[in-house]
């Protein structure tokens, strides 16, 4: 398993470093490079001025996307494609100034600008995101753009292109049908690039998830324009445009190419925001920094719902989770998952970070975030250690209450199949033990002891029911309650789901609500309030939980169910994590509510 150790957490979040020294390196390397395509561009701004302004915004964005990723961690390679793109595309507009060898340079610059653009989009915002068929593309890309415009500048002659004959040239094979073939095969393959870079995109984008889904969003839109202002021109020529609509395609490429370095510039920007957005979200949780607050935090700064923090319980020298329940690591079958080991600033165990392995290539933002979060992580730790010694104490109480049920069971099973039976057997005997030649004497205690041994029967029946009754274990909640309905001298209307719950789930229920039946019977008894006439009782389950209801019409104080009916009760309910209220109904009569986890 791939971890990633964050070796100090600080108490404070880190202060933002000073931005104005590389801002203004950044405006003086966008001007000077900017003023000098404006200089290449000189001749095109007295012929085309709409093209010069368009190549010129193209350049001056170019620029400026380079020299901001410049200073990004791990982008130079990215920015130094921008700067170089922006230089070729004013290169390719040499050819105005009619000096060689710039004709002939001309026409390959512009697109190798295209080629680096392509290129930079792709390695953004990892070099690692590009798989083996985009790294194929591009490198088809420049074959054909740059090879295929090479190819049809070896096989024709400045003359055929309106430049004077003596200017430096290259010429391998002159032949214009042989020339105006590896035009239409270039145009084609262009065409067909640029709608296998479209697809390409579409596939990146829908793979993308979390940070790199968001800093890729500009790119998600300018992919397509660009797609469109690449195509532009290798369309028009395919269907012979020339003159003025080529000189108005001229103009619109450069504009529309320029939302490039604008995606790069926006992506940049939302990076940057994404630190600030961590630094007020985790300031934001240091006011009431519990466990799944802090987690809830890392997951929105991060921009991450898979996030997970297991905290470090010393106590019980594991890691839990944000309810204290004791949670392993990741385990190695999960190899694409990014482990953070977090300690305090004393070196201790603090917590561990679970989370998407996107994240591996934002390093900054995740630094920031754990940095300015650490003192909300020791304060959750502290809690998430309390809670797990909670949950470990609950779960103590749940093995006591699963061992009562089991124990209960096993008793009645054992008086139901030994006593029980001896009992029964021992009266057969004394029945068969009737004969005419006995006495009137000896008759009469058989019938006696067979009495006593009936009496016997029914104790030992009721105790074993009252101990653990079968009808539960056999049918279930409802078909046992329904039974001790009918026993009831008041009006019981059940209304249980069917279904089967847990064994000390099921028990806890029906003893709660045997309580309850035999203390509104009881009702009166207690002082002047008048005994129940109607108890209606009701349950559902939802979301692992049982509810039960008990209502009653019998008026008398909330309390008095808690400390006089319901002995024992309330904390054996607790014992599985659940809980009871009680309320005094405003028509007279009294609630109970019982939440008992199915667990």
């Amino acid at each position: 398993m791939r971890t990633t150790s964050i070796a100090q957490t600080s108490q404070q979040p880190p202060a933002p470093v000073s931005s104005s020294r590389q801002w203004s390196r950044t405006l003086a390397v966008t001007v000077a490079l900017t003023l000098l395509g404006a200089v290449i561009f000189g001749p095109l701004w007295r012929v085309y001025p709409g093209v010069a302004a368009g190549s010129i915004l193209f350049t001056a964005m170019f620029s400026c996307a380079g020299a901001i990723l410049w200073s990004e961690p791990g982008h130079r390679r990215t920015a130094v494609l921008l700067l170089l793109g922006g230089q070729f595309w004013a290169l390719g507009w040499s050819e105005e100034w009619a000096v060689s060898p710039l004709p002939f340079v001309s026409g390959i610059s512009s697109y190798v600008a295209l080629s680096l653009a392509v290129w930079a989009m792709f390695r953004y915002p990892d070099p690692a995101l590009m798989n083996r068929l985009e790294r194929v593309f591009v490198r088809v890309l420049g074959t054909v753009a740059v090879g295929g415009i090479l190819a049809e500048d070896l096989t024709m002659r400045p003359e055929w292109k309106g430049y004077d004959p003596g200017t430096f040239w290259i010429t391998v094979y002159a032949d214009r049908v042989t020339h105006n073939g590896i035009a239409e095969v270039v145009r084609t393959l262009q065409v067909v690039l640029i709608a296998g870079f479209l697809l390409l995109w579409i596939i990146r984008i829908r793979r993308m998830r979390g940070l790199d889904r968001e800093l890729l969003a500009p790119m998600a839109l300018a992919a397509p324009a660009a797609g469109l202002a690449a195509g532009a021109v290798p369309v028009a020529k395919l269907f012979g445009l020339s003159g003025d609509r080529m000189d108005t395609i001229y103009a619109f490429q450069p504009a529309v190419l320029a939302v490039v370095p604008l995606a790069f510039l926006i992506s940049v920007v939302r990076r940057r925001l994404a630190d600030n957005a961590v630094l007020t979200l985790i300031q934001q949780v240091q006011r009431r920094p519990t466990p799944e607050a802090v987690q809830t935090a890392l997951r929105a700064a991060l921009r991450d719902h898979t996030l997970r923090v297991r905290y470090w319980a010393p106590d019980l020298n594991t890691h839990v989770d944000i309810t204290g329940t004791p949670s392993g690591l990741p385990s190695d079958d999960q190899q694409d998952r990014l482990v953070l080991p977090v300690t305090a600033p004393g070196g201790s165990p603090l917590a561990v970070i679970d989370a998407d392995p996107v994240l591996r290539r934002h390093p900054h933002v995740v630094s920031n975030a754990l940095a300015a979060s650490g003192l909300a992580l020791e304060n959750a730790q502290l809690q998430a250690a309390v809670l797990g010694r909670l949950s470990q104490v609950r779960q103590v109480r749940m093995q006591a209450v699963q061992a009562g049920v089991a124990e209960r069971r096993r008793v009645e099973r054992d008086l139901h199949d030994g006593a029980q039976q001896r009992l029964l057997a021992l009266r057969l005997v004394l029945a068969a033990s009737d004969s005419p030649g006995m006495s009137e004497v000896s008759r009469e205690r058989l019938r006696a002891m067979s009495a006593e041994i009936a009496l016997a029967l029914n104790e030992l029946r009721d105790l074993a029911r009252g101990i653990h009754p079968a009808v539960l274990s056999q049918a279930g909640l409802s078909a046992a309650i329904e039974a001790v309905a009918q026993q009831q001298p008041l009006i019981v209307d059940s209304d249980l789901p069917r279904g089967r719950f847990p064994a000390a789930t099921e028990e806890t229920a029906y003893y709660l609500i045997c309580a309850a039946l035999k203390g509104a019977a009881q009702a009166g008894q207690a002082g002047p309030t008048p005994a129940a006439s109607r108890v209606c009782i009701r349950g559902h389950q939802t979301e692992g939980v049982l509810t039960i209801e008990v209502e009653d019409d019998a008026r008398r104080p909330a309390q008095m169910r808690l400390d006089a009916e319901l002995p024992g009760m309330l904390d054996r309910v607790r014992a599985l994590g659940g809980d009871i209220m009680f309320s005094t109904l405003a028509r007279g009569g009294s609630l109970m509510v019982a939440a008992i986890p199915c667990a």
